[in-house]
């Protein structure tokens, strides 16, 4: 399978991506990887640790969000949905402009692809097609994927990515800007992470496909399958996996 340092565990691999606002993406690891257990995944708002076998990490996924009783209380969708987005943009470096108009234009093309969704009449009176916008992927920004799993090390390897979704079947790294831009160290573990990982897609976006304020989101770049994110899901769920009815008004 390549690279054999990724192969944490008993014949998987196991991904450990650092994400956000950290300061210190090896000293957060070291918290981390003691406490694994053996569970499918662990997330939180600064961290996402899976296996081959996990299920997508997604806005309706528990661990990374953790509204207010206030907030579940406004029984108001508009208002948990802007909350939603505001802790995803609170977790950008404040100088990483590409990456907050990168997230803003996903989240804009993947409410308008909630409209595709049918939905039969007896469900219509639970939810709407708005609701399936917690089933879309997370996005991690300021992404950081461990690469050398020697746990024992003083110093970890990371790959460095503005950003990148776990699908459950495709861990997807993106890159604003062009790859030959980045010196020589990032691009020798880049290429690392590439051969060692089987389930990996980097997507370069150029930077004229995401530069201005009203730029689209480049769906052509990204597969069917990612577009349409609520595929072998029967019913949407809310934030931190509550039944969407709960968050209507």
């Amino acid at each position: 399978m390549g690279w054999w340092t990724l192969r944490y565990g008993d014949g998987y691999i196991e991904t450990l991506i650092i994400y956000g606002l950290v300061n210190n993406p090896s000293t957060l690891a070291k918290k981390i990887l003691p406490l694994q257990d053996g569970t499918l995944y662990e997330l939180s708002n600064q961290h996402a640790f899976f296996t081959e076998k996990s299920p997508a990490l997604r806005l309706n996924c528990e661990g990374w969000l953790h509204h207010s009783s206030n907030a579940i209380e406004a029984n108001n969708s508009e208002l948990l949905y802007n909350l939603t987005i505001e802790k995803i943009m609170r977790n950008i470096l404040p100088f990483s402009q590409s990456t907050r108009i990168f997230i803003k234009s996903y989240f804009d093309f993947m409410l308008e692809q909630t409209k595709k969704i049918a939905i039969n009449e007896l469900n219509s009176e639970i939810f709407n097609q708005g609701d399936w916008i917690y089933s879309a992927w997370l996005p991690m920004p300021n992404t950081h994927i461990l690469l050398s799993p020697e746990f024992k090390n003083k110093k970890f390897k990371f790959v460095e990515f503005d950003l990148s979704f776990w699908t459950g079947e495709q861990l997807i790294c993106i890159q604003l800007g062009q790859y030959n831009t980045l010196i020589k160290s990032k691009m020798e573990k880049r290429e690392q992470l590439e051969s060692a990982h089987p389930h990996i897609k980097i997507i370069e976006i150029p930077i004229n496909r995401f530069t201005g304020n009203n730029k689209p989101f480049p769906s052509d770049l990204f597969s069917e399958n990612f577009n349409h994110f609520w595929r072998g899901l029967r019913l949407p769920l809310g934030p931190n996996m509550q039944p969407v009815l709960e968050f209507n008004s």
